[in-house]
């Protein structure tokens, strides 16, 4: 298969869809404070579209954003390198679906190729490019799995995924897109001009370069860090899969069981035991006793129950901090799923270029083994004489591969952790996101055995394997593997 794909015009990021009334919906919610009436009441007396639009100028100018928070979008974002997906998905207060890497052929989906590049250096880019999708397609040819090939896959491949997010956020996102840390890329630039383009045909009153700017332009910070990032080119190193992701904890609460105990009373006052007010006669002092709450019991019901509606708020009060070392860029896509959670993931620009994933399906194959290393190779030489291009400084990104394997950290509450950890020690969930869920869980079983040996994955916690036909068909055995 010789891959030769054409220059990238047709990326794009389309507003398809916005809430009916969102406009006026958003000048109701300006004047709920300060009008009489109630909420329906003023949501069927604002009828005056201009007046609307002035109420919601007046009061962004005041810097009151929050209304604008009740106008949501939807975006299909078509053909964009998975760079610009990674841009994105940093971007917490939205929803993203994305089109999976796991199940999908990658082979033919093309990749980014900047269009101000000269002829010489759009060889030498393509030169890069099309061998990896080539070596791709060649392990899937010896039935190498789609995701352990994809680790093959360069930052530039193209992506379609759809985005939900509200007006304020939207804007957030094309300010962090012009003045944010990846404001480089034209790429990114051009998605920002099509998303603003498109919000002010909608919503002219919005006028996102008028909106209160969140970023502030430092070039020389931004030279300084510019700087700062040392690309590497070395020969390539690749760790196995039991090398790769290892976990630690950083930080954990140092009295779980008092801060869980207390937040149970506090959510639970029938737990409280009251004692008759004391008569003249008794001692002083001798006021509402309260009694040892067997939370654990309560928290095992929470766990155990198949309700989506549980709210074991107690759990959120405990937070932990993990280092993840040596985990995919694939693999930070997995983990970035997770909204409720506060991730400090390095600029892709600064990863370093000379560390991969190797994955077990494709080291026991002497065949896949040597088209996996060999294409690594190669491309590290390519790479390598690309990065003297000065052409190139705005396209560094997009010479990462989704095998190259970063450092990262997170911190994440109880109650995510449930959720975090009982789909992705999930037999069915991706092998390298399942490992890092069952290291943690082994960390956090030693801080604290009364809660984290309630964890594990749905078929442990109640008894029932929630994956339909598509089970695993080893419960059993998960259950055994799972318990203390």
């Amino acid at each position: 298969m010789a891959t030769d794909f054409k220059a990238d015009s047709h990326a794009n990021a389309q507003i398809i869809s916005y809430n009916l009334y969102g406009e006026t919906v958003c000048a109701s919610a300006a004047r709920i404070s300060t009008t009489r009436g109630d909420a329906l009441e003023i949501f069927q007396n604002a009828s005056d579209r201009e007046k609307n639009q002035n109420l919601i100028r007046k009061v962004l100018a005041s810097g009151h954003a929050s209304v604008i928070e009740h106008m949501t979008f939807t975006i299909a974002l078509r053909n964009v390198s998975v760079f610009i997906e990674e841009f994105f998905i940093e971007h917490r207060l939205a929803s993203y679906t994305v089109k999976s890497r796991r199940y999908v052929d990658y082979s033919q989906q093309g990749y980014y190729i900047p269009a101000d590049l000269s002829k010489d250096a759009r060889n030498l880019y393509q030169s890069y490019m099309n061998p990896l999708f080539d070596a791709y397609h060649a392990l899937l040819n010896l039935n190498i799995p789609k995701e352990d090939a994809r680790f093959l896959l360069p930052y530039a491949f193209h992506s379609n995924f759809y985005c939900t997010l509200n007006a304020r956020e939207l804007i957030h996102i094309i300010q962090a897109a012009r003045h944010g840390k990846y404001h480089n890329p034209p790429e990114l630039q051009a998605i920002a001009d099509q998303l603003e383009t498109q919000l002010n045909s909608l919503f002219p009153f919005l006028q996102a370069r008028k909106f209160p700017r969140l970023f502030d332009e430092n070039p020389a910070r931004e030279n300084a860090e510019t700087k700062s990032i040392q690309y590497h080119c070395n020969y390539p190193v690749f760790l196995t899969e039991q090398e790769a992701g290892l976990v630690s904890v950083l930080q954990s609460p140092a009295n779980p069981d008092q801060i869980l105990k207390a937040a149970y009373q506090i959510a639970n006052p029938g737990a409280i035991n009251k004692t008759a007010r004391p008569s003249e006669t008794a001692n002083p002092g001798e006021h509402d006793k309260i009694s040892d709450p067997d939370w654990r019991e309560f928290i095992k019901s929470q766990l155990q129950s198949t309700s989506q509606y549980s709210r074991a708020r107690e759990l959120e009060q405990l937070a932990y901090t993990f280092r993840i070392q040596d985990i995919t860029l694939s693999g930070v896509t997995h983990l970035v799923r997770h909204r409720m959670q506060s991730p400090v993931i390095p600029p892709i620009p600064s990863v370093s270029l000379d560390r991969f994933i190797l994955p077990e399906s494709v080291q026991s194959n002497p065949d896949a083994a040597k088209i996996y290393q060999t294409s690594i190779e190669n491309a590290a030489n390519i790479r390598a004489r690309a990065f003297e291009i000065p052409e190139f400084e705005h396209y560094r990104a997009y010479f990462a591969l989704s095998g190259n394997l970063v450092n990262v950290m997170t911190t994440m509450n109880a109650r995510e952790l449930e959720v975090f950890i009982r789909l992705r020690t999930c037999q069915r969930a991706q092998w390298e996101i399942r490992h890092i869920a069952v290291r943690a869980l082994d960390l956090l079983r030693r801080n604290f055995p009364d809660l984290f040996h309630l964890y594990g994955p749905a078929c442990y916690t109640t008894g029932a394997c929630p994956e339909g036909r598509l089970t695993c068909g080893q419960a059993r055995e998960v259950i055994a593997r799972f318990q203390p």
